[in-house]
């Protein structure tokens, strides 16, 4: 009994020692695996274990390693610091690109978070969330990553580039370009799990800090041209109103002497002080008088009366056109800072056709230009007897008219557009906005010129305004080609059927050499060759000059015939419509037929939309003429040029300024776009207030005042 109990005994401390063997085996293997797995499966951590005194400064090496241990023993500031920066999140196949972390959560783990709560209210949490903060200042840096992984699509779509994102929350002392030495060795080791996983051959590009240096900006030549424009506009467009408001004082001075006026020959008499002092203005009144705001908002919101102006549909053709645009626009621009740039690439391909969505705008720009030189039958029968010199001087002074409506607008929006590029470059976590800026910065003078459209696209500052360079490109060609009609028709007819000719001919063998397919991407991909090259997008512009001419000279010919019959109309209408879809004979096609389709598609959709026009100012689609004339638009063409130039600025400002990732399907995508096209209304008023209509009024002016001295 006796031994038996002794070997109970031994058995007993035995199991007590390994047990506690295996306690203390198990707390020592929690403690490597808790350091193993934070070495693969988060970014910061690593670069802990990589850091060392020939890598960054011992400041930093030092701050480096007591986050890494406060990380292992849970410290709560610097689990904070750990789960502010990023890590990689799902859906990378897809396009997500942003291991970002959060920003916030990197300044609350140096500063205390200020948070409103009850003491008397029982909390989970510890609230050392709240307070705890680290011995030591972090910060906030983004390192962006160019990579190569096959495993992640990457199909040609916008300024879409697979760049890897990657917010990290370090050491105040460890500047961006130790970091970028960090990430660089961390990469190259046997830790970064990721790279070896979806090959990615990582090949890092730069870090920043959301840091903004406002001296610097201050001193920029972009942010002085602008004050100086807009301090320049604000004092004339005071003096405009003071002049307004002397001319009003002075006649209110008559109209009281009129109203005491005691017999009709003291009534004459007033009335010829009233028209002596109400003297003509002089020229530099005039000129000052073109900044009048109050004249310039009543011609925005003067009440039109649709009924009498036979082409009013073609505002709101062009206004409906522009909500187009900013809609396609918005899918564009957010791939660069979605989440999900796939789907998104998929949303917009079953929208409609990219390829023809600025047709209207040149069709309807062609169709103005010449409508309103050949209404002008003096202005035509003087330039019949100029001599060649003349002519030349004639389509000089036509042009810079055409430059003084455009450009100031134009010049204001490149310098804005610069500077808030530059802002958020700054300020920003996405890497878009520095290189939109760097384009603006380095290809400026090619917008200035209105030549940008003849670059390739990667290298354009504010792509989304190529249209301009093309409009005015051919208001040129087109101003060229009616002094032509005046002295020649035949040849100008001619040399127009031959830049038809040209431009069917160039989209069908760039199409062919391109080996062009019916897709949204491939769009993308011969942006510059097939969407923007001006020889690919005249043919819309001629059509429309064309089909004014048509109605001048042969309309009453097509009414006699009835050849506008409601059923012809809706017919052609209805093709119009078909030409807006995206693929609508279908995608799988050869080459050559993809593109014969591209041709055709274009050409149908023009004409269709030619012939639309003429039916409409036939009375014919009456459905539609009367949406298109309705009032709305007829006050919202006034502000469109501006809002054509601020959508694009203004989805970048909004959604890269947050810094937050965008997970952008249709619904959302529709409710924003509704709450961006309320804000773009609003901002294109002061700024066609100010900054357009006064040099719409300065070209009638020059205008008027060239034509009295002819006279």
């Amino acid at each position: 009994m006796g031994k038996l109990l002794w070997h109970l005994l031994v058995f007993a401390t035995l199991l007590f020692c390994a047990n506690a063997s295996l306690n203390c085996t198990h707390r020592n293997i929690s403690h490597m695996d808790l350091a193993n797995i934070l070495e693969y499966s988060t970014i910061l951590f690593p670069l802990t274990t990589v850091s060392n005194a020939n890598l960054v400064n011992k400041a930093c090496h030092n701050q480096m390693q007591t986050l890494r241990r406060g990380i292992l023993k849970r410290e709560t500031w610097a689990l904070k610091v750990l789960d502010a920066s990023g890590s990689k999140p799902p859906a990378f196949m897809f396009g997500d690109n942003f291991w970002l972390g959060n920003y916030e959560l990197c300044e609350a783990a140096h500063k205390a978070l200020d948070l409103d709560i009850s003491r008397y209210v029982e909390h989970k949490m510890n609230l050392l969330l709240l307070s705890a903060v680290s011995p030591f200042n972090v910060t906030y840096r983004t390192v962006y990553l160019e990579h190569e992984s096959p495993h992640q699509v990457d199909v040609m779509y916008g300024h879409y580039r697979p760049v890897l994102h990657i917010g990290l929350c370090v050491p105040n002392e460890c500047n961006a370009q130790e970091v970028m030495q960090l990430l660089s060795v961390y990469l190259e080791s046997g830790l970064f799990m990721d790279g070896d996983l979806y090959e990615l051959k990582p090949r890092i590009v730069k870090a920043k800090t959301m840091m903004f240096n406002a001296k610097y900006y201050y001193k920029l030549a972009s942010f002085q041209l602008l004050i100086g424009f807009s301090i320049y506009t604000l004092v004339m467009t005071f003096r405009a109103s003071l002049l307004r408001s002397k001319e009003c004082s002075k006649m209110k001075v008559v109209y009281a002497t009129i109203t005491d006026a005691k017999d009709k020959k003291a009534e004459q008499n007033d009335q010829n002080s009233k028209e002596h002092i109400r003297h003509t203005p002089t020229s530099l009144e005039s000129f000052t008088l073109c900044y009048d705001i109050q004249l310039n908002w009543s011609k925005i919101f003067a009440a039109s009366d649709s009924s009498t102006n036979t082409f009013a549909f073609l505002n709101g053709g062009r206004v409906i056109s522009a909500l187009i645009a900013t809609y396609f626009h918005t899918f564009i621009i957010l791939s660069a800072i979605a989440s999900n740039a796939t789907p998104l690439l998929r949303y917009l391909s079953n929208i409609g056709n990219m390829d023809v969505a600025m047709d209207v705008f040149l069709l309807v720009s062609g169709f103005l230009q010449v409508y309103t030189f050949l209404q002008n039958k003096t202005e035509i029968e003087r330039i019949r007897q100029h001599s060649f010199t003349q002519s030349i001087m004639q389509i000089i002074k036509t042009v810079f008219h055409r430059f003084l409506r455009l450009a100031p607008l134009y010049y204001f929006m490149i310098c804005a557009s610069y500077l808030t590029f530059h802002y958020l470059d700054n300020t920003s976590v996405f890497n878009s906005a520095g290189v939109l800026a760097g384009k603006c910065e380095h290809y400026w003078w090619r917008n200035l010129l209105f030549i940008h459209n003849l670059f390739d696209y990667r290298d354009i500052c504010l792509i989304w305004t190529w249209h301009l360079s093309c409009e005015m490109q051919y208001s040129i060609v087109l101003t060229v080609l009616l002094v032509t009609y005046t002295k020649q028709p035949k040849l100008a007819k001619i040399l127009t059927l031959l830049l038809i000719i040209g431009s069917l001919t160039y989209q069908a063998i760039i199409g062919i050499n391109l080996n062009y397919q019916i897709s949204l991407e491939a769009t993308f991909a011969h942006f510059t060759q097939l969407y923007m090259h001006p020889l690919a997008r005249i043919f819309p512009y001629l059509a429309g000059a064309i089909t004014s001419w048509l109605y001048l000279e042969y309309n009453s010919k097509f009414s006699s015939r009835k050849i506008f019959n409601n059923f012809t109309s809706h017919l052609i209408y209805l093709v119009f419509t078909i030409c807006t879809q995206a693929a609508p004979f279908g995608r799988e096609h050869t080459v050559r037929v993809a593109t014969f389709i591209l041709v055709l598609q274009r050409c149908c959709y023009v004409l269709s939309g030619c012939w639309s026009i003429l039916a409409m100012a036939n009375k014919h689609l009456d459905w539609y003429r009367r949406i298109l004339s309705a009032n709305i638009f007829q006050k919202v063409i006034h502000i469109s040029y501006a809002l054509s130039l601020l959508n694009c600025l203004l989805i970048l400002g909004v959604f890269s300024g947050d810094s937050k990732v965008v997970y952008a399907g249709p619904f959302r995508m529709t409710i924003l776009y509704i709450g961006l096209i309320i804000v773009l209304l609003i901002l294109s008023l002061p700024m066609t207030l100010f900054f357009e209509m006064p040099y719409r009024n300065i070209s009638n002016f020059l205008k008027k005042r060239s034509s009295e001295k002819i006279s």
